[in-house]
């Protein structure tokens, strides 16, 4: 159970520690450079969605066996966490994410198979 869990919690781990970084970081930006809110709103969507993808890059290197299966839970997953942080303010665009996950990790997935 251990081997099966510890890449999601590696994952999601990394995940966390890095938007808080980017949380602080914009944080400071914000309230020293005076930034305008579409300035930082691009900036936290572009911060968004890369660490989305190093995050998916990351769990993609720690799965071993099954990765069709992992492939599927681990964006649903992120998906459930989503809805649970946004409860109140659902919107279709929630969606978005946790298909760029599924897509990229195929993606990755299709690509580590044509090579060998």
């Amino acid at each position: 159970m251990k081997k099966i869990m510890m890449p999601y919690l590696l994952a999601y781990f990394f995940l966390f520690v890095s938007y808080f970084l980017v949380s602080f970081i914009m944080a400071v930006l914000l309230s020293f450079m005076h930034i305008s809110s579409f300035v930082y709103n691009i900036l936290l969507i572009i911060m968004n969605y890369f660490l989305l993808s190093v995050f998916t890059l990351f769990f993609f290197k720690n799965v071993k066996e099954k990765p069709w299966i992992h492939g599927l839970i681990f964006p649903f997953i992120y998906l459930i966490i989503q809805i649970i942080f946004h409860f109140q303010e659902f919107k279709f665009t929630l969606l978005l994410k946790p298909l760029w996950l599924l897509i990229l990790y195929f993606l990755l997935l299709y690509i580590k198979k044509k090579q060998q």
